[in-house]
Parts: C-alpha cells; sequence; structure tokens
C-alpha cells in the first residue's frame, strides 16, 4: 500500500479545529500506553521526513505536503495535545519554518509552493507546468491556524510563542487563503452555497472543476480553524457556505443519507470538448477514505451548531448502520452508500459519538489491538496513531454529547444581524427525494447551479 493510498483509508482525524486549552490525557490502559509511548518514539525519528531536503522534495509536486509532510508536521503538535511537553512545540516550530523555507512568489505576488501537479492532473501539452495547489494552501493554513489556537489558549506558551504564531497567521491570511479568491477560485452558488474550484493550469477535464465533497471538507476543516484563531467572520461564511453546498448534494433514501464523490456546480463544469458532458464522472464515493472525509464536514458543522442537525446526523448513523457497515465486530462487511459491496472498510469514525457500536468498531478492543500490533510501523505507528489518540481521548470526550459542543466558538459571528441572516437564510431541512443528480449538463436547473 502506498503512503497516499494509507492515508485515504484513514479513518480518523486528518485536520481538526483545536478548541480550547490544550488537555493532557487522562490515565489510560496499558494497551494505549504502549500506543502513546510508540507514537512519542516516532514524533522523533520522523525529523528525517523534515529536513530541509526532504521538505524540498514535498514542495516539488506540492499535493505531497497535503498528504504526507502536513503529517510529519502536525504530529509534534498532536504530542503536545497528549502530553503538554512545550519540547513538542518547538520540534512543530522547526518543522514548519522548514517547510515555510520552501515557498515562493507567484506571478501575481502570492507566496507558495510551486511544483509538478500529481500526474493524474498535468496537462499533456505541458507536463513540466508548475502550479500551486489550493488543497495545499488550506491544509497548511489549518495546521498554522492550530498551533495559533494552542499558544493563544495559554499565557506561558504566549509568552513564548506568539511571534511565530503570528507569522504563521499572517501568512496563511494574507497568501495560504487570500490568494484563492483573488484568483477566481472561490464560486458563490447563492442559496445553494459555494464551491471552489481547481487551477486553470492543468489538464483540460480537472482544470476549473469544482472540488470533489472531500477536499471541501478538508478545507471546511482550515476555515474553521482560521476563524477560531482569528475570529475573522469571512472564514466561518466561507465554512457556512462550502458545508450548504454539500447539504444539498444528499439524497434522502428510507431515512438515510446518500451522496456522490463529485457534483457538478456550475457551466466550468462542462467539457469544453463536448459540452452535453461533465468533465468528471458521477457516482458514490468510492473509497472509504473519501467517504470519512466527505461525512467529517457534517460532523464538524454540527458540533459549531451550523449547517447540520441532529436529524442529519442521525441520517449519517443509519448510512453507517444500514448500509455501509453490517455492524459486526468481529466478521463486518461493507459497502458504499449506494449498497455496492466493498472490500475495503467504510467506516466513518466521525460518528462514534452517536452510536456505542461505531464507536467500539473504532476506538474498542479490536481497533485497539490492531493499532496496537501495528505501533512500530513509522506510519501507522507515527501520524495514524497520533490522531486515533487524539480523537479518543480530547475530541470524542467532548463530543459525546446530546447537544452541539462547539457552539461557544461561533456565539460572537452569531450576535452580527447579517450573520444570523445569512444563517437562517441557507438553513433547510433534505426532504425526501433530496437532490438529484445531474448527469448531464442539460439536466442541471439554473436554481440548481
Amino acid at each position: 500500500m502506498t503512503i497516499l493510498n494509507a492515508v485515504l483509508t484513514l479513518n480518523v482525524v486528518l485536520t481538526m479545529p483545536i478548541s480550547g486549552s490544550t488537555a493532557i490525557l487522562p490515565t489510560m490502559d496499558t494497551a494505549d500506553q504502549q500506543i502513546l509511548e510508540a507514537f512519542l518514539v516516532h514524533v522523533q525519528t520522523s525529523a528525517r521526513y523534515c529536513t530541509p531536503e526532504r521538505m524540498a522534495k514535498f514542495a516539488s509536486q506540492p499535493e505531497d505536503i497535503t498528504w504526507q509532510a502536513s503529517k510529519y508536521i502536525r504530529m509534534p503538535l498532536t504530542a503536545y495535545r497528549l502530553t503538554g511537553d512545550a519540547k513538542y512545540l518547538d520540534m512543530f516550530v522547526e518543522r514548519m519554518d522548514t517547510l515555510c523555507d520552501q515557498l515562493e512568489p507567484g506571478a501575481d505576488g502570492f507566496m507558495g509552493w510551486y511544483g509538478l501537479p500529481l500526474e493524474l492532473f498535468r496537462h499533456p501539452d505541458h507536463p513540466e507546468r508548475r502550479v500551486d495547489v489550493i488543497l495545499t494552501s488550506f491544509e497548511v493554513a489549518g495546521l498554522m491556524a492550530d498551533f495559533a489556537q494552542v499558544v493563544q489558549g495559554d499565557e506561558t506558551l504566549n509568552r513564548k510563542y506568539s511571534e511565530a504564531a503570528q507569522r504563521y497567521l499572517t501568512l496563511a491570511e494574507d497568501h495560504l487563503i487570500k490568494k484563492w479568491d483573488a484568483r477566481g477560485r472561490y464560486k458563490d452558488l447563492g442559496k445553494t452555497g459555494a464551491v471552489y474550484i481547481t487551477h486553470p493550469d492543468l489538464k483540460p477535464t480537472k482544470a476549473n472543476l469544482t472540488q470533489p465533497h472531500n477536499k471541501h471538507a478538508k478545507m471546511i476543516s482550515a476555515l474553521l480553524s482560521m476563524y477560531a484563531a482569528t475570529a475573522k467572520d469571512e472564514y466561518l461564511v466561507k465554512a457556512i457556505k462550502l458545508g450548504t453546498r454539500f447539504k444539498r448534494c444528499l439524497t434522502l433514501v428510507d431515512d438515510h443519507y446518500e451522496w456522490h464523490y463529485w457534483d457538478p456546480a456550475g457551466d466550468w463544469d462542462m467539457d469544453a470538448q463536448n459540452p452535453r458532458q461533465w468533465k468528471h464522472w458521477i457516482g458514490a464515493e468510492h473509497t472509504g477514505g473519501y467517504y470519512a472525509l466527505s461525512l467529517s464536514q457534517a460532523v464538524i458543522l454540527y458540533q459549531h451548531g451550523l449547517v447540520f442537525d441532529r436529524t442529519d446526523i442521525d441520517r449519517f448513523v443509519r448510512t453507517q448502520m444500514t448500509v455501509c457497515w453490517n455492524g459486526d465486530l468481529d466478521d463486518p462487511r461493507w459497502a458504499r452508500v449506494d449498497g455496492r459491496p466493498s472490500d475495503a472498510s467504510y467506516l466513518c469514525s466521525w460518528l462514534a459519538p452517536f452510536d456505542e457500536r461505531i464507536y467500539e468498531m473504532a476506538y474498542g478492543a479490536p481497533a485497539q489491538q490492531g493499532q496496537l500490533k501495528r505501533k512500530e510501523h513509522s506510519w501507522h505507528g507515527g501520524p495514524v496513531a497520533g490522531d486515533w489518540l487524539e480523537f479518543k481521548y480530547l475530541i470524542y470526550p467532548l463530543w459525546k454529547s446530546e447537544e452541539p459542543t462547539e457552539k461557544a466558538i461561533v456565539a460572537q459571528f452569531l450576535t452580527q444581524k447579517d450573520n444570523r441572516a445569512l444563517v437562517e437564510r441557507l438553513t433547510f431541512r433534505v426532504e425526501a427525494p433530496g437532490y438529484q443528480a445531474p448527469m448531464i449538463p442539460a439536466q442541471m436547473s439554473e436554481s440548481a447551479k
């Protein structure tokens, strides 16, 4: 299994806005303590992936920063949250600064990591054309904001790390996030939400294309982190609109949700060579990792009291328990959201706070034994284990509640009349049959664009 495929099959936290002050783990059982101890060793040894030479290699194909480099950079931040040992924040700053050393200005003056796109996206007539990658910008911006939140939440840490935190936030705001609006990559769809579209210099069927739902989920997470770190409404507005767009793409079947990997949002998604077709195929999420990541945006927005309500969450739980998993811990059987069987896991651990069986599958004894067996593996015992421990011990206890637990973060936002009006204007209940995909451009009504 390649590292990229390993990342895509994760059913744990890939990026997560940090709320509240840093917590130190309560007493663990022996097995989880062993997993933690092995993870902390990997935090140290993963420094070999964060040298200037390795960061330069990641930056030469910038999407690798999203799926690989950012995970190694995040490890010490996770370690700090799990242990409270500030030495890990020093490691984080060293790694992030090494990545930032690879930044360069684009033709429009915005800093970024400019390199070759993944081979799947390269223009056949210009295979050496260098591009900036929107997903990487958001991933790193969100990570910078998560660090800033940790620093802001502690007076002692703020004295030591405030300069680094402010430097990161300035870079994230003035370059990593801002440039995509300036480049016309953000599309406001009115009452149906908003989307980001891809870079124009990719192959024709990948350029100027609406992002798939799983990538929007990562952007929403980053935007929520940016809002929490800066209190600037623009980030929360965008997160709400992106999440609304996903909700508008949900089909209601027997009181559970189904959805696609990708859905068109406008004329830019039509194939220029054949305007009667879309550039991209329309069909159910085709990997368990994409399924979990796409669904994560609904859970995190729900926890902030935005876009999705408990009825939505219950419907997602039914998708998990009646379609994607047979509920058997010993002999699990998996399927896509449309019911087609899959050999790979389709488990969304983000739903663990809402169903004990999902928690048991994701974090109970079988999962624990799996983590324990892989604790020496540099990837599974490193980034994967860190995310697993963070959700199990820091996020799950907060989210296991009958009510959304992050609403305080957005309370100030909702004191503004215009913001309340926006939320009210975009609020709706999915009624059967819900979204019906326009399989060809001619089927897309103006109101759906």
